[in-house]
C-alpha cells in the first residue's frame, strides 16, 4: 500500500517538482555563463549560482508542504481522508515522498555545486577547493566516525523541516484551530519555532560538550553556554552536542502528526 501511495505522490507532484528543478538549474547555468565576463558580472553570477544551489532543497520541501496542505485540507481533502486507509499511513507516505524528493534535490544541488566549482576554476583566478581537497582536509582533522556522524546529522537536520511543516498544517486543521482557517497552521508553526528555540537552549545547557579543535584534530571538547554568555563570546569553532535535541522535538511532532491524521482532523 505504501508503494502505491508513493507512486501516486510521484505522479501528482512530478510536474511542479520538475519545473522547480528546471528553473533552479537554468538560474545556475545563467549564473555560470556570467563567470567568464569578470568584474561585477562574474561576482553577480557566482552569487546567483550559489543561491540557486542553496535554495533547491528548501524550495522543494516548501513546495511539497504546500501540496500537503492542498491535497490533505484543500478541495481534495475530503477525498484524501475518505480513502479506506488509515490516515497515519497516508501521512507517512507523504512524508516519505518528501524525504526522497529532498534527497534527490540534495544530490542534484551537489552536482550543480560541482559544476559551479569547475566553471569557476576555468574562468576565475581563485576557485573553491574541490571534492578531493575537501575530503583530504576533513579526514586530516577528524576521525572517520566523526565525519560519518556529521554527514548523518546534516541529513537529519535537513529532514526535520518537513516534519515541522506537516505537523503545523495538520495540527492547525484540528477541531480547536480549524476555525482560524489559514491562520491555524501559521500559529502552530510559530509555536513550534519558539519551542525549538527554547528546547535547543535547554539542550545546550544540559549537554556541556561539543565537537571542536583538540590539539591539531577535531575531538570532544567542553562547551559551557552560560560561561560564554557571561563572557560575551561564542565558540564559533565548536559544534555543541545540545543541538541534537531538535531531533527529539521532531520525533514528538512526527508521533503527534500521525495521531492527528488518525483521529483529530477536522475539515471545514
Amino acid at each position: 500500500m505504501t508503494t502505491t501511495l508513493l507512486k501516486h505522490e510521484w505522479l501528482r507532484t512530478r510536474a511542479p517538482l520538475g519545473a522547480l528543478a528546471g528553473v533552479v538549474t537554468l538560474v545556475v547555468l545563467l549564473g555560470c555563463l556570467l563567470l567568464p565576463l569578470g568584474s561585477i558580472l562574474a561576482t553577480f553570477g557566482l552569487i546567483v549560482s550559489i543561491g540557486g544551489v542553496c535554495l533547491l532543497v528548501p524550495a522543494t520541501q516548501l513546495l511539497l508542504a504546500a501540496d500537503f496542505w492542498r491535497s490533505g485540507f484543500g478541495r481534495t481533502g475530503y477525498f484524501t481522508h475518505s480513502l479506506p486507509i488509515r490516515g497515519g499511513t497516508v501521512f507517512r507516505a507523504k512524508l516519505a515522498w518528501s524525504a526522497l524528493a529532498s534527497l534527490v534535490a540534495l544530490v542534484w544541488a551537489v552536482v550543480m555545486g560541482l559544476l559551479i566549482r569547475q566553471v569557476a576554476e576555468w574562468t576565475l583566478e581563485a576557485a573553491p577547493p574541490g571534492p578531493r581537497e575537501l575530503w583530504q582536509q576533513a579526514t586530516g582533522v577528524m576521525p572517520a566516525w566523526m565525519l560519518v556522524g556529521a554527514a548523518l546529522l546534516l541529513l537529519a537536520y535537513i529532514g526535520v523541516w518537513p516534519i515541522f511543516y506537516y505537523f503545523s498544517v495538520s495540527i492547525g486543521h484540528e477541531k480547536r484551530l480549524v476555525g482560524l482557517g489559514a491562520g491555524g497552521p501559521i500559529v502552530v508553526f510559530v509555536g513550534v519555532y519558539l519551542v525549538v528555540q527554547v528546547v535547543t537552549f535547554l539542550g545546550l545547557l544540559a549537554i556541556p560538550f561539543g565537537i571542536g579543535i583538540d590539539g591539531d584534530r577535531l575531538g570532544v571538547v567542553p562547551f559551557h553556554l552560560l560561561d560564554e554568555m557571561t563572557a560575551g563570546t561564542s565558540s564559533s569553532d565548536v559544534m555543541p552536542f545540545g543541538v541534537v535535541v531538535i531531533l527529539v522535538v521532531a520525533a514528538v511532532c512526527l508521533w503527534r502528526t500521525a495521531r492527528s491524521w488518525n483521529h483529530r482532523i477536522a475539515l471545514r
